[in-house]
């Protein structure tokens, strides 16, 4: 009895102490700094007042003295405690169990001297914002804003002013960020029906981001469902409209099955009236096999892809080429420079590029990619000397297994085309002059065929090499999932592997080319790590990011930065070079 009376009195003396001392003890602010002087080993107490589940971060200068920072829970029981001295850190973290007033007191070690010290609370997180992010503040438009201000005070005409505002500036509207010289926004539309439930903008599968993220929303009962981003001012891209999409899971697995219901009822822009790769061949509608584009205010100019007056013009040729080790016959299409000569003493400088007809004139109507026009205008303007061009097409069906870096189609490529075009045209057996190619997969083959056949190839031009894909070996069929060969960063690990050859790059990727699932394996990524990886093993590098995603619109412009690059700079003093 007499034991319990002396316990119960002991815990009143002890919580009356700790309530006199916090009564007199200086509270703690978020990022308010305290400064304090410990003297004769006394310590100095503070106060904190918290609720369960706060996560506390505060910073703590030692100066002169160790320190122990002891914090009590408001029971008064000791709850943690830091040593701060040059072998610990000055931050201390914790998360508070129980709600209540918190007790630290600050005091020296044991034998330390006096001296100064600060202590700031740098951080105060609830529980709540922390088992749940807070919502990302989405961009707003100001005319979408003005909009909505017209309607709520009943402006009659509002709405159809709007429209018919809409239809005069195309979509998307374009609006400045006030201080912002970076970013502006940009706000996809669509005029809206009974019918209407939902619209998503698609760049997916071209990556960019999960399309549940482009979603747009509709402002009030009006027909106007917006969405407004915030892009850089130096993109380029393509892009689409899928009314009624549906959601698509938050897994952000690439089902395949919900992809194809999104680009089922994908469509152009109706108020944009820029289209891209249009086929007129095909027979269906164009509006759902078109896709729509745009450019920011400050993309980068592409001016070796127009034509130009007074510039003299190169020639086509097409030939049909069989294979005896492929067993298929393809196009070749061969562009010779104005003025090419069969009997030129010096020979021509020697470029292959694969997807052939993305560069010709052809069923498509115009070229994706200027091809002629490019080099054209490089020639003329002296920054590339004269060259030929080997574009080389794929059988039908066969373009993504042959350019999946397929020993049989290098082997064929360097045995049996490059070969024929020596012998039928007047272009070099330097690698130095010589300079492989390509776009996606096209980049990851040239980048192969370079590292299996330094003997021709001494220069490679990857735009957005498809870098993150593990080719199957030549017995096993191409899988683009569940490949038994696959393997992280399979490209970057064969030039680690292997020894340093006489071999330059120009590799471009965009910002866009990045992987929503966040796993990495994109072509952004990829490029960078094929890019560090080159450059630590003292390759020549030139690599490029351009705003933008994984089309034609894009590449058409960096096919140019690549050839005087790699080109215009062969007698010039080697040089590790990077660029963006």
């Amino acid at each position: 009895m007499f034991q319990r009376t002396s316990s119960v009195s002991a815990l009143l003396a002890c919580t009356i102490l700790t309530f006199l001392s916090s009564a007199i003890a200086t509270e703690l602010q978020v990022g308010k700094a305290q400064e304090g002087t410990l003297t004769n080993g006394k310590a100095v107490g503070y106060t904190l007042p918290l609720k369960a589940g706060d996560f506390v971060q505060a910073n703590v200068d030692r100066r002169e003295t160790e320190l122990i920072i002891t914090i009590y829970a408001p029971s008064g029981e000791k709850f943690r405690a830091f040593r701060i001295d040059p072998d610990y850190t000055s931050q201390i973290v914790f998360i508070a169990p129980d709600a209540g007033q918190y007790r630290l007191d600050v005091a020296g070690t044991e034998g330390s001297k006096s001296g100064s010290y600060s202590i700031v609370v740098t951080k105060i997180v609830p529980m709540q914002q922390r088992m749940s992010p807070p919502p990302v503040p989405q961009p707003e438009s100001p005319r979408i804003k003005q909009l909505n201000a017209d309607l709520n005070a009943g402006k009659p005409n509002a709405l159809a002013d709007f429209w018919q505002e809409v239809k005069t500036r195309t979509t998307p509207l374009i609006e400045p960020i006030e201080g912002d010289s970076q970013y502006a926004l940009a706000t996809f539309l669509w005029q809206g029906n009974s019918a209407t439930q939902d619209v998503v903008v698609v760049w997916f599968p071209y990556v960019r981001g999960w399309p549940d993220d482009f979603r747009m929303v509709r402002l009030g009962e009006t027909n106007v469902w917006y969405k407004t981003l915030r892009i850089n001012r130096q993109e380029r891209t393509v892009y689409r409209l899928a009314p009624n999409a549906g959601f698509l899971h938050a897994s952000r697995n690439r089902d395949q099955e919900q992809i194809t219901m999104l680009m089922a009822g994908s469509q152009t822009d109706p108020l944009n009236p820029r289209h891209w790769l249009h086929d007129p061949v095909k027979p269906d509608n164009p509006k759902y096999q078109d896709w729509s584009a745009y450019e920011m205010p400050d993309a980068p100019k592409q001016p070796w892809a127009e034509k130009r007056p007074g510039v003299p013009e190169g020639s086509v040729e097409r030939q049909a080429f069989k294979s005896s080790l492929l067993n298929n016959e393809r196009d070749l299409y061969v562009y010779l420079p104005a003025g090419y000569s069969a009997k030129n003493p010096q020979p021509y400088g020697l470029i292959v590029l694969f997807d052939g007809t993305a560069y010709v004139q052809g069923r498509f109507g115009p070229p994706l990619i200027p091809g002629s026009t490019t080099l054209d205008n490089l020639i003329a303007a002296k920054r590339i000397p004269p060259v030929v061009a080997l574009l080389i097409d794929n059988p039908p069906g066969t373009r993504d297994d042959e350019l999946a870096c397929r020993t049989k189609f290098l082997e064929a490529l360097n045995r049996e085309m490059v070969p024929w075009v020596r012998e039928n045209y007047n272009v070099t057996r330097d690698p130095h002059n010589t300079l492989v190619g390509g776009l996606s997969f096209g980049g990851l083959s040239a980048a192969c065929a370079a590292l299996y056949y330094p003997q021709t190839f001494g220069n490679v031009l990857a735009q957005s090499g498809g870098f993150a894909f593990t080719p199957p070996k030549d017995d096993n069929p191409l899988e683009f999932k569940n490949n038994p060969d696959e393997q992280p960063n399979w490209m970057a690990q064969q030039f680690i592997a292997s020894q340093r050859l006489p071999v330059r790059f120009f590799l471009t990727a965009g910002t866009d080319e990045v992987d929503p699932s966040g796993r990495g394996q994109d072509i952004l990524t990829s490029s960078r790590n094929l890019r560090d990886v080159l450059l630590a093993k003292g390759y020549e590098v030139h690599y490029e990011e351009f705003y933008g995603g994984h089309d034609f619109l894009s590449w058409r412009g960096s096919l140019a930065d690549g050839l005087i690059d790699l080109l215009g700079n062969a007698k010039a003093e080697q040089t590790t070079a990077q660029k963006r």
